[in-house]
């Protein structure tokens, strides 16, 4: 992670450093990156930018940070609600808004590619714990189990829809709303549940 003065910057500064380097990691990737180009293009020294950074992994590791916050913050928080269907459209709701960010921002979508995903965590857990309190998921045979499940399906989705750009639409939210409903056992939004 960056150094501590680089935390100092004016946060147009720090952005405008942060998106040099994004460009050219999602182009060349982290290894082909050249850490003097992308210092040169940001108008840095390169005694400045080892003031900033221990590197160019180090520059990799706050690129990926900002992406993910992006990401996520493009996501929203999780709003507790009250019925399965109001659970459901949150779920596509969240989801619309992480493909369309990810499809307006390539380069965020191209950095984060391939690197594992944990991020959504807490987003997740508060989607169990409210799919648990209004009774749309079973807390059989665990409800740290069925956490741990959904995290994976999560996991698996974004991992497949980032690889895949010209996939990124909304077949993406159905899909995970299909599997997150075969895993809990539970029924689609709008649709009935079989007698």
């Amino acid at each position: 992670m960056p150094l501590p003065r680089f935390d100092r910057l004016p946060a147009d500064a720090r952005a405008a450093i942060l998106a040099v380097a994004r460009a050219h990691f999602a182009r060349d990737g982290k290894d082909a990156a050249s850490f003097n180009q992308i210092i040169a293009e940001a108008g840095i020294s390169k005694s400045s930018a080892y003031h900033y950074f221990d590197g160019k992994d180090d520059l990799f590791g706050a690129v990926v940070a900002d992406a993910a916050a992006r990401t996520l913050t493009a996501l929203g928080p999780w709003t507790e609600v009250a019925t399965a269907d109001e659970l459901w459209e949150q779920v596509v709701a969240g989801t619309t808004r992480l493909v369309a960010h990810l499809r307006e921002h390539p380069d965020d979508r191209a950095v984060l590619a391939g690197l594992p995903r944990s991020d959504s965590g807490s987003w997740v857990q508060s989607l169990v714990a409210n799919g648990l309190k209004i009774g749309l998921i079973a807390p059989h045979p665990s409800a740290e189990l069925v956490t741990v499940a959904t995290t994976g399906i999560f996991d698996a989705l974004d991992t497949w829809a980032l690889d895949r750009p010209h996939e990124l639409d909304s077949s993406v939210a159905d899909t995970l709303v299909l599997f997150l409903a075969r895993l809990w056992q539970a029924t689609p939004r709008g649709e009935t549940a079989p007698a």
